[in-house]
């Protein structure tokens, strides 16, 4: 009689993970965290680029850390996040509407964007050397405006000319992170 509770309470809870929205069924489906010895990684396992918003809870700290990451299709991307805390995504949508699953775009337009996203960061290895690129997916030039963090916490922001449908390498200049804080066509 116990077995069969226990039957029916997992054939409920699985029917029940059905039944969620697409977006947080992707998260499961497409994002994972991976814990690394030198911290976290974050896992796109999809053939698409992904939106993903993570969220780190700091024991003693008032209000949670919330990022977002452009993480390139079938690619890993290291967090940030260090020390104590626990590491949660979530939400995960395509960087473009009308990808793959037909899910909305979850990123706001920036203010001083125009809401289109186009640039794509992306870790390139070629011979030994790996590093970060930005590629412009639209036919159009594109500025973005990208953002470095260094092993200290201080903070950098560089405006990055691309060409349409074209790549170009992102050098560290001393940072542990980059991220693309908003991005809108050249004039």
């Amino acid at each position: 009689m116990l077995t069969s509770k226990y039957a029916l309470i997992a054939f409920a809870v699985l029917f029940a993970w059905q039944l969620l929205p697409g977006e947080a069924n992707a998260a499961l489906k497409c994002s994972r965290l991976i814990k690394t010895p030198g911290g976290e990684q974050l896992l796109n396992t999809c053939g698409s680029c992904r939106i993903v918003k993570v969220q780190r809870k700091r024991p003693g700290a008032d209000a949670p850390i919330n990022r977002t990451y452009t993480v390139a299709p079938k690619t890993t991307t290291g967090l940030s996040f260090r020390g104590p805390g626990r590491s949660r995504v979530i939400s995960d949508t395509p960087c473009r509407a009308g990808a793959a699953d037909g899910a909305k775009t979850g990123a706001p337009p920036s203010p001083e964007g125009d809401g289109k996203r186009c640039i794509l960061m992306q870790r390139v290895e070629k011979a030994g050397i790996s590093g970060l690129a930005l590629a412009n997916t639209c036919n159009q030039c594109r500025t973005a405006v990208v953002d470095r963090i260094d092993a200290s916490g201080s903070r950098r922001s560089e405006n990055v000319v691309i060409a349409g449908k074209s790549v170009i390498s992102l050098p560290a200049k001393g940072a542990v992170q980059a991220g693309i804080m908003s991005e809108k066509a050249c004039r």
